[in-house]
């Protein structure tokens, strides 16, 4: 019964599809006469054959053309019958092949459109029409080919936008799950790949949704609640978030437990968001968990946010790998970031409160720090790094209702402290010559930090040695902070993005280069205080070239570059990152300077690609 139910189901799917097509070759046509026309009529042929696989995309041709010359008037082509139903065949042919090969969805539309439209439409639809209009084969070929050349490009942006929403996917994937014979659907589920993981998740829509724990509350429950079987070491703060998570999962990998990193967001492969022991998440468990969550969220009615589901994904990840500790950064404030469903964490950590994020968090530090301070859970020690006297208040206050020990690191206690571009020492209290890999002035404050909350987990029960803190520090990694990417010139990228962050990387460009008149590339974003931004890299650059970062809040280059002139500095707006790049070596080499990547984290991955292309 419920197998002939479903096909009832894609039978009025499919008429609905012909009559659409119909409808479209109407109402969307232009017409000059019954050959020279211009009309989406293909539309739903070429997504019944994308979404329901080459027989049902034929079947919709064949119906449409059948059924619309009857409505229409027109004297059935065989020709042109046959054109239709390849067309919807030969689409559904390139969808299963683009799939079986994981091309991304946008690469499965164009072929399946551009393909299909140039043998069916433009070949052997042409040869029919030519021949019962007794119409010159070459010109009429010419017109089709280029009628198709603009109706393909349109109708492959829709099938596109269409095959990204959540519901309509969920719908089709409904209707080929109850067409499968019983018992067989089960063994005919082909697992997610990894680049369908990565659409899946970035497909997620952005629009506006209610702050909130419910989603991923909801989420974790039907997935059994990983996030209760760990422990954890919270993260939050305006700066230093990533550097200090980084060097604490190191010293503790280094003293012998299993560690789950996450961090936010990605500096040049998604799979850095997760890492289990120093290791990024391989490409099929990402895969593997992508493709458990995905019948779980489809099913929600209220869709968890994309930052919520990989925040799951990462849980049971962690629990699969039976972790002892999670280093687990927080993505933006705390009190409603995904992260905070955790409850007692072994240590809260708010490395610092400054103004980012303002249209969200709030407009002064104490709003701002009310936000991350949501992180401190009853019982549980927080670390607070920062040294702004608003923000401590709040925090303070917060932890006191929450009877929460409040510590704070004594930065005159830094000792010897060193940076320079091949790495930095500092001594710390107890802890003496401490070798940090990490660049920049400002990683000895977090070092700092880092060794105060090794004292406390020490007194929360964790077992860390000495050695495994020099030699886990040491040996901790982090991307984009002060990274040195290139030589000869020196190229260096940090991705401090707001007005604090640059002026931590503008004094460490200082005690490096204390003649400044060093070269930088800059894009910002534009919810940013980019006006002190642009004021504190006048304080050393002789030379900037700004770009547009690839996100719809970026700046644009010619603008940016304005506002840094009016600064005393000269600056060139570029088209493209290899340009403002080529630009910026060769002004580097030639004044024996240094190129400074700054103010996004957005361009990293493209200014790496770009270096190895010059």
């Amino acid at each position: 019964m419920k197998k002939s139910v479903s096909s009832l189901k894609l039978t009025i799917t499919l008429a609905l599809l012909a009559a659409l097509s119909i409808l479209a070759g109407k109402v969307l046509a232009i017409n000059a006469g019954p050959v020279l026309r211009f009309s989406f009529e293909n539309l739903p042929i070429i997504f019944a054959g994308v979404a329901f696989g080459p027989i049902s995309g034929a079947a919709v041709g064949i119906l449409a053309d059948l059924i619309g010359c009857v409505l229409v008037g027109y004297t059935p082509i065989p020709a042109v019958t046959v054109g239709a139903a390849v067309i919807g065949a030969l689409s559904g042919v390139l969808s299963l092949v683009s799939r079986k090969l994981s091309l991304p969805l946008w690469v499965r539309c164009t072929l399946s459109v551009a393909i299909s439209h140039i043998i069916g439409s433009v070949i052997i639809k042409t040869v029919g029409l030519a021949a019962f209009y007794t119409m010159p084969f070459e010109i009429l070929l010419l017109w089709r080919l280029l009628n198709y050349l603009l109706v393909g490009a349109v109708e492959g942006v829709l099938i596109y936008i269409l095959l990204k929403n959540r519901l309509i996917t969920g719908q089709i994937e409904e209707i080929r799950k109850s067409l499968l014979p019983k018992g067989l659907a089960k063994s005919k589920k082909k697992q997610m790949t990894y680049t369908e993981a990565l659409e899946y998740i970035h497909g997620v829509n952005h629009a506006f949704c209610k702050p909130g724990l419910e989603r991923i509350s909801a989420l974790c429950d039907a997935l059994g609640n990983p996030e209760r079987d760990l422990k954890y070491i919270h993260v939050a703060g305006t700066n230093g978030k990533g550097s200090t998570s980084s060097m604490l999962a190191s010293i503790l990998t280094h003293a012998g437990y299993k560690v789950g990193l996450y961090t936010s967001p990605y500096i040049y492969r998604f799979n850095e968001r997760i890492k289990y022991c120093g290791e990024d998440i391989r490409d099929s468990e990402l895969a593997a968990l992508c493709d458990r969550l995905k019948p779980i969220t489809d099913k929600m009615e209220d869709k968890p946010t994309e930052f919520e589901l990989i925040t799951a994904i990462a849980f049971e990840y962690f629990k699969s790998k039976g972790c002892d500790v999670v280093v687990l950064e927080v993505g933006m404030g705390g009190r409603f970031d995904s992260t905070n469903i955790i409850s007692e964490p072994l240590l809260s950590i708010i490395t610092g409160i400054s103004l980012d994020h303002t249209a969200f968090l709030g407009d002064t530090t104490e709003k701002i720090a009310a936000e991350k301070a949501g992180i401190i859970k009853c019982g549980s020690p927080v670390l607070f790094g920062g040294e702004d006297e608003g923000a401590l208040s709040v925090i303070s206050a917060r932890a006191k209702e929450h009877h929460s020990q409040l510590y704070r690191p004594d930065y005159s206690k830094i000792k010897d402290g060193t940076a320079t571009l091949k790495g930095g020492s500092l001594s710390y209290k107890t802890y003496e010559n401490v070798n940090i890999s990490l660049l920049g002035e400002y990683q000895l404050r977090n070092a700092a930090l880092v060794l105060e909350a090794v004292d406390i987990l020490k007194e929360r029960g964790l077992n860390i040695n000495t050695a495994a803190v020099y030699s886990g520090i040491s040996a901790a990694r982090w991307r984009a902070r002060f990274e040195i990417i290139h030589k000869d010139p020196t190229v260096i990228f940090d991705g401090a993005h707001n007005a604090e962050g640059i002026e931590a990387a503008v004094e460490s460009i200082k005690k490096y280069y204390p003649k400044g008149g060093v070269c930088v590339m800059s894009g910002v974003l534009s919810d940013k205080d980019y006006r002190a931004i642009a004021s504190k890299i006048s304080e050393v650059a002789s030379m900037v070239y700004t770009i547009t970062p690839s996100n719809p809040r970026a700046l644009s280059a010619k603008e940016y570059a304005s506002v840094i002139r009016s600064c005393g500095v000269g600056a060139e707006a570029k088209d493209s990152i290899p340009e403002a790049l080529s630009e910026g070596l060769a002004f580097a080499k030639e004044n024996s300077t240094a190129l400074f990547c700054l103010g996004s984290l957005y361009t990293y991955s493209e200014v790496i690609d770009a270096l190895k292309s010059l």
